[in-house]
This record gives C-alpha cells, sequence and structure tokens, in this order.
C-alpha cells in the first residue's frame, strides 16, 4: 500500500455497503488507499502527510450531476435572471433596468408563463416587453429553455416577419392579427438565438473557469454534460476539462444528429482520460412541460394538445441503433409519457445490441410516465437521469395541466423499486444546481408554497444520496472508481457540515476535493 501524503479524520459516509461508516480516509496520488479508525489510517500515513481533522462535519464522495449543460450554466450567471419574479410587472421592471445600461443585446432567462398567471403571449404582454425594451434587442429564455419571448428589434435582427414559419419542431406564436409576439416554441427559438453574437473563445473559457468554481463550491466533482450546442462550445469544454486542474471531471454527450460523423473517426462512449470523457449520443423526444412542448399521451386539462415530439419514433428507430453501432451510449430526453413510451420502445428494440456493446442507455427526466412503462425500465435496467428539483417550480404546472395524472409525475421510488438505476442531476441553467435542494425535493416532494406530489413517489435520504453518488457513476461506468470512498478509487469527496442522513435542513458544505485537490474550502 502507498503511504498516505493527506489524511483527513471527520464522520465518514462512505456509500460503499461493505462499510458504510467510519473515521477517516487516507489519500495518497489522488486515490484513496485506506478508510477505516484513527489508528488504521495512523499507520498508512507517510512522513509528512498532511492531516487534517474535520471534528463532526461528514466526510463523503463527491456529488455527481448527472444532468447539465455546463457550458450554458457558466454563460447564463452572467444573464438577467427573472426566475424569482411572479408576475409580467415585476419582471419588465428588471428588464427595463437591464435595458437602459449598456450593450446591444439583452439576453435574460427565467421566462415563466405558469409563474406569471399567463397562459399565452398576446398583443398586450407584447407591448409590455416593448415597453421595458425601449427598442433594444432582448430575448428572455423560458426556465425549462424550450421557449423563449424576443422583442421586436430582436425578431427584426433574425428576420422574423409574419411570414416566418416555426420550422420542423417549432412554433412561432401569433396574435389575432397574425402578427408575432414574441412567444416562440422550441426550434424556433434557435432563429433568434442565431442573431446574437456567439461567445468568443476567451469568453467561453471564461464562463467554464466559472461553472467549474460555482458548482465545487456546492460540493460536486464529476458532471455528465448534456449536448445542446455547437462544436465550438464542445471543443472548448473538452480542452478545459482535460486540465488536470480544473474543479470538475465531465462525461459530455455529443448531439445524436453527429452520430454519423463521431462514427467517421471512431469517436465513441468513454474515451478520454481522468478529467474528460466521451459521453453518449443526445436525443430530445419531446419538450417540456413549462412549455406546453412536453409530449403526452392524453391531451392537456382543458384542451386537445398533447404537446410536441421532437426526435419522434421514427427517429428514435432509425437512429438509436446507429449510435449503438458507433458505441455511443443513447442519451434521451423524455419527459412526458407519451415521449417515456416512445424511448423505451427503442431501448427495448435494440436491447441485445446495447447489451452486447455494455452500453447502459439513458432516459433523461423521466418526469411523467404510465406505470405498464415504468415497469418496463425496470425490466430493461435502464439508467433513470432525473432531476428532483424541478418538480419544485413544476407542481403548480402539473396541478393545473395534468390534474387526473398526478401520481404519474416523478416516479422516484416506483423506478427504484422496479430495477431502474436513478442517477440524479439539476439540468441547470433550467434549475439552480444546488444538491441539497434536490435530496429535500426527492424526499419530500414539495414546493416553497407547500404545494405537494402524491408522497407515494417519496424515496428515503439514503436512496437519494446514492442517487447522487454510487448511481450516478455507474451511469457513466465509473462504478469501479467514483461514488464511493473506497480503496482505489478517486480521491473525490465532499465535507458537509452535519451529517445529511440524520438532516437534510441547514447542509452547508465546508470543502471539496478533487483527485486529492481541494477545489473549495480547504487549509487556510
Amino acid at each position: 500500500m502507498p503511504r498516505a501524503d493527506t489524511v483527513l479524520y471527520g464522520s465518514v459516509l462512505t456509500m460503499d455497503p461493505t462499510r458504510p461508516r467510519a473515521h477517516g480516509v487516507a489519500l495518497a496520488g489522488g486515490r484513496v488507499v485506506a478508510v477505516g479508525e484513527p489508528a488504521d489510517l495512523h499507520d498508512a500515513a507517510g512522513r509528512g502527510a498532511t492531516v487534517l481533522d474535520f471534528g463532526s462535519a461528514c466526510i463523503m464522495p463527491g456529488f455527481h450531476d448527472a444532468h447539465l449543460h455546463l457550458t450554458r450554466h457558466g454563460l447564463e450567471l452572467d444573464y438577467l435572471d427573472l426566475s424569482a419574479t411572479t408576475s409580467l410587472a415585476s419582471a419588465a421592471e428588471l428588464l427595463r433596468r437591464r435595458a437602459a445600461g449598456e450593450g446591444d443585446w439583452v439576453i435574460a432567462t427565467g421566462l415563466g408563463l405558469q409563474r406569471w398567471g399567463l397562459a399565452t403571449i398576446g398583443a398586450e404582454e407584447r407591448a409590455t416587453l416593448e415597453a421595458a425594451a425601449a427598442g433594444r434587442k432582448v430575448l428572455v429564455h423560458s426556465q425549462d429553455h424550450h421557449s423563449a419571448w424576443a422583442s421586436a428589434a430582436a425578431l427584426t435582427a433574425a428576420g422574423v416577419s409574419t411570414a416566418t414559419g416555426g420550422g420542423e419542431g417549432g412554433a412561432v406564436i401569433r396574435d389575432e392579427g397574425g402578427e408575432p409576439t414574441g412567444l416562440l416554441l422550441e426550434h424556433a427559438v434557435d432563429l433568434v438565438e442565431g442573431a446574437v453574437p456567439a461567445p468568443t473563445r476567451e469568453a467561453l473559457r471564461a464562463a467554464l473557469v466559472r461553472a467549474g468554481r460555482h458548482l465545487a463550491s456546492l460540493g460536486i466533482t464529476t458532471v455528465h454534460h448534456m449536448a445542446a450546442e455547437g462544436a465550438a462550445l464542445w471543443r472548448e469544454l473538452a480542452l478545459v476539462a482535460s486540465d488536470d486542474a480544473y474543479e470538475l471531471r465531465v462525461w459530455a454527450c455529443i448531439p445524436q444528429q453527429d452520430i454519423e460523423a463521431a462514427a467517421a473517426i471512431g469517436l465513441a462512449t468513454g474515451q478520454g482520460g481522468a478529467g474528460f470523457r466521451v459521453g453518449g449520443a443526445k436525443f430530445f423526444a419531446d419538450g417540456a412541460l413549462g412549455s406546453r412542448t412536453a409530449w403526452m399521451l392524453e391531451p392537456y386539462a382543458g384542451t386537445d394538445g398533447v404537446g410536441m415530439a421532437m426526435d419522434g419514433p421514427e427517429v428514435l428507430r432509425e437512429r438509436v441503433p446507429l449510435a449503438l453501432a458507433a458505441g455511443l451510449t443513447p442519451v434521451v430526453h423524455a419527459i412526458g409519457d407519451a415521449a417515456t413510451r416512445a424511448t423505451l420502445d427503442a431501448f427495448e428494440a435494440t436491447r441485445a445490441q446495447w447489451l452486447a456493446a455494455g452500453l447502459r442507455p439513458r432516459l433523461e427526466h423521466a418526469q411523467h410516465m404510465h406505470p405498464v412503462d415504468v415497469a418496463r425500465a425496470g425490466r430493461l435496467g435502464v439508467v433513470a437521469s432525473m432531476q428532483p428539483v424541478h418538480l419544485t417550480f413544476d407542481i403548480a404546472s402539473i396541478k393545473a395541466l395534468l390534474p387526473d395524472r398526478l401520481e404519474r409525475a416523478y416516479p422516484l421510488r416506483s423506478l427504484a423499486a422496479a430495477g431502474a438505476v436513478l442517477a440524479f442531476g439539476s439540468d441547470t441553467p433550467v434549475a439552480p444546481p444546488g444538491v441539497f435542494d434536490g435530496l429535500r425535493a426527492a424526499c419530500r416532494r414539495t414546493d416553497a408554497a407547500g404545494r405537494r406530489l402524491p408522497a407515494t413517489e417519496a424515496i428515503s435520504p439514503d436512496a437519494a444520496l446514492a442517487a447522487y453518488t454510487t448511481g450516478a457513476a455507474w451511469a457513466i461506468g465509473a462504478e469501479g472508481r467514483s461514488g464511493a470512498l473506497k480503496v482505489g478509487y478517486d480521491a473525490d469527496l465532499v465535507v458537509l457540515d452535519h451529517d445529511p442522513l440524520v438532516s437534510l435542513d441547514g447542509l452547508q458544505v465546508v470543502a471539496t476535493m478533487k483527485g486529492g485537490v481541494f477545489t473549495h474550502g480547504g487549509p487556510g
């Protein structure tokens, strides 16, 4: 056994079922070399080892965020955030203040029609935005990032007029007179985003630096990046994350549209080094609930609409086998119960292929599922990559739009009981990336107003912690080195001010370590 260069004492929650608890860990060369009691660790320590005693603080494996958009998270830390506004008037006031400043564009996030008490955007709401914009180019992304609202100047800059359609998989919403209201759904958002000046290489690197530092402060050491950007952003991400000094390990997906290009050069899941690895091929089976584009089996309450199929059944049937043949894990965004069914159809049809290749298909979000499909996901053993924190801002929409299907929403316990592997994340910047909010949401299923989804689908704190550690590590084939504190595993850990299995309330991150190096907190 190599001599330890660092020894940490505290209350250790290992996430290793063979030894759940200990009072210290010894580290050497970025790996765990011993887990145990003080006497054991004393013998493991080398001369000059750094010894840190965290007292009663809890030392546990660093968290994974199993679903996020890393570069965009860093970029949006600089955007105007409207997510806390509860009315159009309050949002318009913040936009007015930002528009009074310098710059060509005002980019904001947090558009929330349901939160603002609106069903859609009409002429009256458009006038409110124009008054706030004062002639500036304004683009406000929805909280779920599946719709956006653009000012008249932004629409003009993008060439969007009364004759412009939304394209395949998109919609430009118009008023009774046929004029665009500025509300854009799904791929129609790309029309205006394409007119926004692209960030420079320096801006991208600065955004990734901001994102790494921020996520490390939350106890996160590994992220599963979901492709939703062009090649320039992916390239910078790969370069930054390949630096050993970067705060995060990154498993990064590519868009499914690039499967053929990846296959042509032999790019496949799992390639890379300790800091950056190629992930899977990302599909979008549907949209999102907040934008009413999640694809449902039955219409939304009081409507005849069932949302939108994006990469629909035909695309999944044709291209999931192509991904598997290229050695790429199929990673499918599916929020509505029709989308999750279509995704499971594709996974079931290709089961022999992905099992033979050793790949682990992922159902991303899985927010609304028919019980038949929950059972099927378990039988197949797929990864259910979910974001419990979403339910804290979805409850009002779920109760308004799907009141007869509440028991199908966020079926965490049923999926786990059926045999699916839970892996939790945040989907930031769609939702804040705080792990503790996600833990509480998974276990309590309530929002800030006290509204609650059926408690029958709540899970225990230990199961929720596993989804941020061991389950998420398994989802990316890293179960032999990540997600637990065991001998030989990466020295990726977080120190919390108290044990989360005692209480999920008031948790604070004391320090975060990746590969034996503190990325947040620590000595000094």
